[in-house]
């Protein structure tokens, strides 16, 4: 009686290496027991999809200043301090063309982010001694989040980047690089 066939599936036919190899020559990574192996070509795939969800996210995070900050910077009062509507603004305009712009220069797009993020984060500390010194309020560090989505998206960049994450959409013109 023959045996049954196996039930692997049929790419695993067209992909036979020589048994000798190990993992490593073969380039392969194995996931867990029980999983096939992620090969180079499906693990580029997963890191450009994950890179896109997440400056995706960043440009969701960049519209919406859209919405909220006009409503906000129209009706600032003299009792509002101009630190805060700075930060306000370079949050406004930086967050999206930057999340935009990491789809084919995240280097560029990363370093303008943590710049913006740094002086974002400069600007709510230095609002938060100022209310403390001209009003006598207690700084509250913890009310104003402002930074933490332009430090976000700028340190997945570097790291993405210094990783050697694939470019999450290829510039025209210009030839794919094997990393």
């Amino acid at each position: 009686m023959k045996p049954a066939p196996s039930p692997q599936p049929e790419f695993w036919a067209a992909a036979t290496l020589p048994a000798n190899l190990s993992d490593r020559e073969r380039g392969v990574r194995s996931a867990s027991v029980g999983r096939r192996a992620i090969t180079p070509d499906e693990r580029e795939a997963l890191r450009r999809f994950w890179g896109r969800v997440v400056f995706a996210v960043g440009m969701g995070i960049g519209m919406l200043p859209l919405a909220a900050p006009p409503g906000a910077i129209s009706t600032l009062g003299q009792h509002d301090a101009m630190l805060e509507v700075l930060a306000l603004i370079a949050f406004c305009i930086t967050v999206l063309p930057a999340s935009v712009l990491a789809f084919w220069h995240r280097r560029a797009a990363s370093v303008w982010l943590l710049l913006v993020g740094m002086a974002t984060a400069a600007l709510v500390i230095a609002q938060q001694h100022s209310l403390a010194a001209t009003r006598g309020i207690t700084p509250d560090y913890y009310s104003d989040y402002l930074f933490l989505g332009p430090l976000t998206l700028a340190l997945f960049g570097i790291f993405t980047e210094w990783k050697g994450w694939p470019p999450l959409l290829e510039r025209p013109g210009r030839k794919q690089t094997a990393r």
